[in-house]
């Protein structure tokens, strides 16, 4: 691929995005990755409100936050590396082959599963500073102790959840880039209202389909094999989920995953499209 498909834009744009989305969405996040494991343990949450309001009353404003030093790098790290290789991917793609969607989906397919990949140790910590404030104090703390306790492999656990969930991107991109070109009078500078819209529409479409991925991931992201034996990798724990709660399960925490999603989404993709537009402009 020319390095002229490369936009350093992308790559500053995906970095804001990523900022902007972590900053506002953070306890939502926490709260939902708390329901995404609770299955596994003792449930003490109703829902998301519920989560947000007990991790409050019990462990203070302060746990609403844990993660965040993890997630402010973490995110702006895997959109920095998604967006420029999946605006170059299918800018290549579409000097190769004549189907815009199948060059969307390409791009898409191919960016997310090399940013999954990279950021994933990024996100592991992230996930066990969420649900053990505790044990995992500080992202260099956290990236110690999993190195000397469970060893270096440890930290792409869930990795091969994640990789199934790629179709989450494959859905959702293509179908972004499909209803902005249908919907936005101008799609280089689209407005709030129409952003709102193309971001809305794809996250819940592609949800539908890759919401099981993320919850097996949080689980996995927990998982220390020393400790826990319920279920080894990810087919044992697909096993374990569907014997012990079935398939809400899979779907544990999803409508409390919308209510953190859309907004993120909304920011996350109308921040990296103004930021773009400016150097554009």
């Amino acid at each position: 691929m020319d390095s002229k498909f490369l936009s350093p834009s992308d790559f500053i744009s995906g970095t804001c995005a990523g900022i902007a989305s972590v900053s506002v969405c953070a306890p939502l996040d926490t709260a939902r990755t708390r329901l995404q494991v609770q299955g596994l343990y003792n449930p003490q949450y109703r829902g998301l409100l519920s989560a947000v309001y007990t991790i409050y009353r019990t462990e203070g404003t302060r746990a609403l936050y844990q993660g965040l030093n993890a997630s402010i790098i973490a995110a702006p790290f895997t959109w920095s590396i998604y967006f420029p290789l999946y605006n170059g991917l299918r800018s290549y793609f579409n000097t190769k082959i004549d189907s815009k969607l199948l060059s969307n989906i390409y791009g898409a397919s191919i960016a997310g599963l090399t940013a999954t990949i990279v950021s994933n140790p990024l996100w592991l910590v992230r996930a066990r500073m969420q649900v053990n404030p505790a044990q995992y104090q500080s992202v260099l703390l956290s990236l110690k102790n999993i190195v000397q306790n469970e060893g270096f492999l440890a930290f792409f656990q869930g990795c091969n959840a994640s990789i199934f969930g790629i179709i989450h991107v494959t859905v959702q991109f293509p179908l972004y880039e499909y209803i902005k070109g249908q919907f936005c009078q101008d799609e280089l500078s689209p407005t709030a209202i129409e952003m709102l819209y193309c971001t809305s529409i794809p996250k819940i479409m592609a949800s539908l389909f890759s919401y099981p991925h993320e919850v097996m991931r949080s689980r996995l992201y927990l998982h220390n094999k020393k400790e826990e034996k319920r279920f080894q990798g990810l087919w044992s724990l697909i096993k374990y989920t569907a014997q012990a709660e079935g398939l809400k399960g899979f779907y544990a925490g999803f409508f409390g995953n919308l209510v953190r999603i859309l907004p993120s989404t909304f920011i996350t993709l109308y921040t990296y499209e103004k930021v773009a537009c400016l150097f554009k402009a």
